[in-house]
Formats: C-alpha cells, structure tokens, sequence
C-alpha cells in the first residue's frame, strides 16, 4: 500500500483557553500501560472533507484537555505528568487505490502505514492521521495515551468529535470542559483501604527482582482476525448452560482454545488465568468519579489461577465463564473505592504495576479487553459514509484479545488476537470448534 503524506501540524487549542498546566496523574493512570493505543476506522464513501473533519476536531479538543497534553517523565521521579495545551499531533495523508483494495481490515504490515509510529518517546497524548483513498474513502487512525484516557473515555470524544462533524455545528462543543485528573476523583473521608492493592495493581515496596522472561523475536508475535457469527455465539452461549453472557461465553472460550493452542491442554502443572478490563464508572456512582469523567478509571479482574488441564480437559465452557464471572464480580465498589483511597493514603510512594507490559514475552495467561459496550460501531461522521472496519494497530503482546462489535448484516463479534504465531497457526484451525 503506497501511503503519501501531504501535512503534519498540530491543532492547539483556542487563544481564549486558560495557558497549559500541569495535570498530574490519577492513581488510575499509575496503573494504567504507559503506551499509546492505536486504532484504525474505515469509511466507505462519501466522506465529510477533511477541512470538515478538522474544524470539528478544532471545536472538540477544548473539552477534553488532556488530549492537547504532552506526556512527560518527571526528572526525579520518574513518574509521568501531562502539560496541556501542546495540541494534537495531526496527519492528512493520501492513499491512491481504493478502499475497497485493502477490505476487509486485517492485520499486516501494510496497514501500518495508516497510522504514524508512536513509541515511548512520542509525548503528544493524542495522535491522529487522516487517510483519504483514492474512491473517497477514509480510514481515520487514532494513537491515544493509555496513561491518559481508557476506552471509555476515548469513546465519548470520538462521539463528541462525529456529533460535531455531522452536525456542522462548531459551537456543539464549547460546553464545560468535562472533568479529569485527581481532582475529580473523590476519596472517602476519612479513607481507608479495604483490599490489599499491593500484589495485586502494583508490585509490593519489597517486590524481589522479577525472573527473566521468556522473549521471541518482535516478527514471532502474530495478530490475527477472528469472527464469530451471532449464531455460532448463540451455539456457545448454549453450550455453556445460556447463563453467561456474551463476552463471558466467548472470552471462557478463547482462553480455553488460545491454552490448546499452546499446547497445554493436559499439563495440570501449568497454570493460566484470563485478565479483564472492568470499568468502574457504574459501580462508584457519581459520588466519586463525576459524569462525564475523562481519563482511567478501570481496573483488571482476574478469573485466578487455574491448571491448564483442569480448565480444558478437566471442566466445561460454563465452568470457565463461571470463573471470568467471578473474577469481575469481585471487582464491585468496595474494591474501586478502596483503590482510591489507597491512592490517597499511598500515592506519592513507589508505584510499579504489577503486570509488566513487556512486548515480545510470552505468557502463560490471556488478557480480555471488551469494546462491545462502547458504542464504536455506530461512530457516524455524517454524509452517508458507513463504517466498514474497525481494526486495533499491530500489538507486540503475547495472549491479548479484543473483543468488537461485528460490523456486517448478520451482527457477531470481530475477535482481534496477538498470540505467539506457532499458537497462532494452532488457533486458527480450532477457534472455531465447539466442545
């Protein structure tokens, strides 16, 4: 695919906003990934123009002002800040074929191109690049700071970003800036902890030194498409007694094959666990993250530990769904707001999470984000242009799985997966089967 870029500027936000500042980071952020989350949406034409699209995105950034921030590394400490006001950093490239050359999205180095390189070094909090094809078709690709903002929150300016762009109204979003940062986080008075969040988020104070992973090569990580019709989900959701939802149902079943696939099946030795995002927004209530919230506010759930013959060989698909129930279920507001107030109590100490983001690792576990509940699907920037893809960038993480709402006629879920590709060759052939 031959990518042309034709501009790269920054959107800074208006003369009449009050001068950058520093935000410091949430307890949340402290355990949240410190990389940017890449994510590419394809449009069928027509298309609004990018002149179009950047005026609504102009209009947009003032509410949400961590996106105009620079991610910086305090010199002492090490730990990260964000200074607002830098802007976004804005790419409008051109592609000359057709979009329907490069359908439907899947991984590959290819596509890489749709979005700008982003590493640890890139402080711009926000990154966007506008890739016009040659048919009229568009694939907007975002570049978020984790540390920054969680899918939820990334959601809710998207929508805002769309409502302005098809709407044509520029003052759409000149309302209050929504809140962020630590101040908008209420801690009880007086707080107390409740839960033992070290060994859990963060690395206990004393923490021995970590034993040295297991790395393959960055090339041996694969990423891969999977989809599920809303039939073959209807099959699993029986299979496993109708009591689970959708995402517990398949997320049971993908840890389940992704553990066959790493030829696991029977070893009783061999422990694994599935991790799940779980948003604490519903469960605090406003009392303690305002509506509207910007920034982190989830927490990982853990099914716990179990044999990997006991999960496949030994138990079934309900079984497994029971034990990702569980592990959210645990995560109720008791243990959201106990995570606060340990920030409170405890957050100008040390904190290193305890799952390390390392890329190229090979794990024994699966990592489950959902974006089925975000609303991505019907993201409509207006002039008819229907949302063909939607696909995360290229992850180096061994085990992770992103569920997505299925984009055709007949509904399903979209199963984004990056496993170890001698696993992969291994779940492609069963992530299918039902048993």
């Amino acid at each position: 695919m031959e990518v042309q870029v034709q501009r790269t500027f920054t959107i800074p936000t208006p003369p009449s906003e009050p001068p950058s500042s520093e935000v410091a980071p949430t307890i949340f952020d402290l355990v949240a990934p410190p990389y940017h989350v890449t994510v590419l949406f394809a449009y069928a034409p027509p298309n609004p123009t990018n002149t179009t699209l950047l005026a609504a995105l102009a209009a947009t950034l003032p509410r949400f002002h961590l996106l105009t921030a620079r991610r910086i590394l305090d010199r002492h400490t090490n730990r990260p800040f964000f200074l607002t006001g830098a802007g976004a950093l804005v790419v409008e490239a051109t592609v000359p074929s057709p979009l329907s050359d490069h359908l439907p999205l899947t991984p590959s180095p290819d596509l890489e191109r749709l979005h700008t390189p982003v590493d640890k070094a890139t402080p711009h909090v926000l990154v966007l690049q506008l890739n016009r094809f040659a048919c009229g078709g568009l694939v907007l690709a975002s570049s978020a700071h984790h540390q920054a903002a969680d899918g939820y929150s990334m959601s809710l300016f998207f929508h805002a970003w769309a409502a302005a762009a098809r709407s044509g109204d520029l003052e759409l979003n000149h309302g209050a800036v929504v809140p962020y940062g630590p101040s908008a986080i209420t801690p009880r008075c007086p707080p107390r902890c409740e839960f033992e969040h070290r060994s859990v988020e963060f690395l206990p104070l004393d923490a021995a030194p970590r034993r040295a992973p297991t790395r393959v090569h960055p090339s041996e990580i694969t990423n891969l498409m999977l989809h599920y019709t809303a039939d073959h989900v209807s099959h699993l959701k029986a299979r496993a007694q109708n009591k689970y939802t959708t995402f517990e149902t398949l997320s049971a079943h993908l840890w389940r094959k992704i553990t066959v696939a790493r030829g696991r099946a029977g070893d009783d030795a061999y422990r694994t666990a599935l991790n799940v995002t779980v948003n604490g927004r519903a469960r605090l209530g406003t009392d303690s993250v305002p509506k509207g919230f910007f920034g982190n506010a989830i927490l990982t759930a853990s099914s716990g530990k179990t044999s990997a013959q006991a999960l496949v060989e030994g138990g079934t698909l309900a079984d497994a769904a029971a034990m990702v129930r569980a592990g959210v279920r645990a995560r109720d507001r008791r243990y959201f707001q106990s995570f606060i107030d340990f920030g409170e109590l405890h957050g100008d100490e040390e904190m290193e999470p305890m799952v390390g983001d390392e890329d190229n690792v090979l794990l024994p576990d699966v990592a489950v984000d959902s974006w089925l509940h975000l609303e991505l699907h019907r993201m409509d920037f207006g002039c008819g242009g229907r949302l063909v893809g939607i696909l995360p960038a290229h992850s180096p993480l061994d085990g992770v799985v992103v569920l997505i709402p299925g984009l055709g006629k007949e509904g399903g879920v979209d199963v984004f997966v990056a496993l170890y590709d001698k696993h992969a060759d291994v779940l492609r052939d069963i992530a299918y089967t039902i048993d």
